[in-house]
């Protein structure tokens, strides 16, 4: 049976994680099977012989992966995995194609976004998709109290190791007051960043930055952040910090037509 992935979502964003059962993302639980066909785990090297960091992003198309700047900046090469819950199994392709957003600061993280383009397109399947983006009129998406959920395969503790399960977990979003209250320097920032707090004991880490943080906006499944910085050692007490996409819907538009 073949099933939307707004239906998998819908259904995903009723689960709650029992972080007495599971140590992962952190306090992660296993994906279902075809919940985030936008998910991409990124592999990130200065060249081709380089070894690899690990990162995350989202297919806004066959040809887009939407990304933070801090997996592009820098670097030269990536190699992006999809089409599993499955690490082992993930489709690969290669680029040596990105953009950082140019308004990018690496010592605060604002405006942290980047594009990476694909040469070759990554052929459309259940497994396989884009996640729409916002309207660029919903620009003050998501909004506080709103439940959300990202995926990773990161770090499953503050020190590793890396999870061959891709894993899901739940962020509602902060008033900006209680973002600002935790990160002082992004308060002239909150327009373009937001912080969500874990309802399920669970958190990003290593290797998930960049990853999707996906809600519903206007009744539809959209991608309404990216996963830019944590507290040390991603202790789930404190927020997340998200990248808001929305804010950033114009320039997209204008650097890939979507």
């Amino acid at each position: 049976m073949k099933y939307s992935p707004v239906l998998l979502l819908v259904f995903a964003l009723s689960v709650q994680a029992n972080p007495s059962i599971s140590n992962r993302v952190i306090n992660g639980q296993p994906a279902i099977p075809g919940s985030a066909p936008y998910h991409a785990h990124i592999l990130i090297r200065q060249n081709q012989d380089d070894g690899a960091r690990v990162g995350s992003g989202c297919l806004i198309s066959m040809t887009h992966v939407l990304t933070t700047a801090q997996n592009v900046r820098t670097f030269g090469h990536w190699e992006i995995g999809v089409g599993s819950v499955n690490r082992n199994q993930l489709q690969w392709s290669a680029t040596t194609l990105a953009l950082v957003h140019p308004m990018f600061d690496y010592t605060t993280m604002n405006n942290n976004i980047a594009i990476i383009f694909m040469v070759k397109p990554f052929i459309s399947s259940i497994h396989v998709q884009a996640i729409p983006l916002p309207l660029p009129t919903d620009t003050q998406a998501p909004f506080p109290g709103d439940k959300c959920r990202f995926n990773g395969f990161g770090f499953t503790g503050p020190t590793g190791p890396f999870s061959d399960q891709l894993l899901m977990g739940f962020k509602r979003v902060t008033t900006d007051q209680v973002c600002a209250q935790t990160y002082p320097h992004l308060g002239r920032f909150l327009s373009n960043n937001f912080c969500g707090l874990a309802t399920d004991q669970s958190t990003f880490c290593a290797g998930d930055q960049g990853t999707a943080l996906v809600g519903m906006v206007r009744s539809q499944t959209v991608l309404v952040g990216l996963a830019s910085f944590h507290s040390e050692n991603c202790q789930v007490e404190n927020p997340a910090v998200f990248v808001r996409v929305s804010v950033y819907r114009t320039w997209i538009q204008m650097i890939t037509g979507i």
